[in-house]
């Protein structure tokens, strides 16, 4: 390598002394004629990066382009409820509107003054206390019965004994202490009821029938007329002037007879 250098520099000195002109400027003419190889250099630093460029969207604006066709009308989904407004101030009072046409019907017809009614609801209320009294009237007498040792049940009454004899009076009493009344018929039936009921224990019963207010009227314990007899043949007859009450017999036959007579007593509820 020095060798090739050292031939280098003695042909350019040789080039310099031949050609003067070369001196004078002409270096491209230098150039053509010399070239030797040189080492090669050492590789210098990277140089700094340049100032960015300006941005395309800085520069001048375009021509506005054309109108473009009109899209289709299509309506969207519908957007979400939103929430309710504040509330409005009132409105101004409308005008009044116009009388309506006032169309009179037919006269009715008078009614008759009747009894002033009871409301529904009293009137029911009324019939349930008139249907539960009764009921409690009803289980009322089924306790009284019950407590006898000896009761039967006909219709809607309950014939009791206890198998104890009393005159009439002391039978009276001894019923009413019992929540009943002594017993009487009110039809044939009842008639061949009670006397089916008592002749277990007895021949004679007393009845609740008697002529002690007026002679030859006999009545009930209420003092009603009585609606149903069962009068043996040539009975009442008031013998002696001392028969004011009734009995009757295992026939089923009734007869006065004097009121201070033993007999079965025999209630009803």
């Amino acid at each position: 390598m020095v060798l090739t250098m050292e031939l280098c520099f003695i042909a350019l000195l040789l080039l310099l002394h031949s050609s003067p002109h070369i001196v004078s400027g002409d270096e491209s003419t230098l150039s053509s004629t010399l070239s030797c190889p040189a080492p090669a250099g050492v590789p210098g630093l990277p140089g700094h990066n340049g100032l960015p460029g300006r941005d395309g969207r800085d520069g001048p604006d375009g021509p506005k382009g054309d109108k473009g066709e009109p899209g289709l009308g299509l309506q969207g989904p519908p957007g979400k409820v939103g929430p309710p407004g504040l509330i409005g101030s009132k409105g101004q009072k409308g005008e009044s509107g116009s009388p309506g046409l006032t169309v009179q019907g037919p006269p009715g017809q008078t009614g008759t003054s009747g009894e002033p009614g009871i409301p529904a609801d009293r009137g029911l209320i009324a019939s349930l206390q008139s249907e539960l009294d009764v009921l409690k009237a009803k289980m009322s007498s089924i306790e009284r019965a019950t407590s006898f040792p000896t009761f039967r049940r006909v219709g809607e009454r309950f014939y009791a004994t206890d198998g104890s004899f009393a005159a009439y009076n002391e039978t009276v009493k001894f019923c009413a202490g019992a929540g009943g009344r002594v017993a009487l018929p009110r039809s044939l039936e009842e008639n061949e009821a009670l006397v089916k009921f008592f002749t277990p224990l007895s021949s004679q019963a007393f009845i609740g029938a008697t002529d002690q207010r007026v002679e030859g009227r006999f009545v009930d314990s209420d003092g009603m007329t009585l609606k149903f007899t069962k009068w043996g043949s040539g009975q009442p007859d008031d013998y002696y002037d001392a028969q004011d009450c009734t009995i009757i017999d295992k026939y089923g036959m009734w007869d006065d007879n004097s009121c201070e007579t033993s007999r079965l007593i025999v209630c009803e509820m």
